[in-house]
């Protein structure tokens, strides 16, 4: 009556396996291709995550398999070289050493070098602009009749001092993704 036993999960995966179409070499590259960038992606969020210990970036994407290691060394040094940031500058060295093993035509020292000059050329002229509109603002305060060594206009509530801000941040992210694109290398920064 019942003699036949219960199909255990894994016999009923297998079957619904067994059922699916098979993938074509093409189709197989490309599921290859998106698991190393996705890998890539891994190890590299790994990296930033583990800045106070040290990880052997370059072994882990030494471990694809060489028509994988491409892709996930691409995908590294891009989730890398973006993790640059103007406002951020505590872990450039840690992202830097990073790109540099993944990519030996970069130099941790020098291009550390180019990202706080292009980090201070932003702060200067930010702080430049932020006190030249606070001298305006305080002229426009007298001019009302508010006035006193007291007063000190909260600019960071205004549009003007916002709009401004975002004008200056967009002008240096533009040099700062130059940069992050000399880093990876020239068939990558296309």
């Amino acid at each position: 009556m019942g003699s036949q036993r219960a199909k255990t999960a894994f016999e009923l995966a297998m079957e619904k396996v067994a059922g699916m179409p098979k993938l074509n070499s093409e189709e197989i590259k490309e599921e290859h291709k998106k698991e190393s960038i996705a890998k890539g992606q891994a190890i590299a969020q790994n990296y930033l995550q583990n800045i106070h210990h040290k990880t052997d970036i370059q072994n882990e994407i030494a471990a694809f398999s060489p028509d994988q290691e491409g892709y996930g060394r691409k995908s590294a040094l891009e989730c890398l070289s973006q993790a640059l940031s103007l406002t951020n500058s505590q872990t450039s060295r840690h992202i830097l050493d990073g790109i540099a093993a993944l990519n030996p035509n970069v130099s941790t020292d020098a291009a550390l070098k180019r990202l706080n000059n292009i980090i201070d050329a932003f702060q200067k002229e930010l702080a430049a602009t932020y006190v030249s509109m606070e001298k305006i603002e305080v002229k426009r305060l007298k001019k009302e009749g508010i006035s006193g060594s007291a007063i000190k206009p909260n600019l960071k509530a205004q549009n003007s001092w916002q709009e401004k801000q975002a004008e200056l941040t967009a002008s240096h992210t533009d040099k700062l993704n130059n940069f992050q694109k000399s880093l990876l290398p020239p068939a990558m920064s296309g």
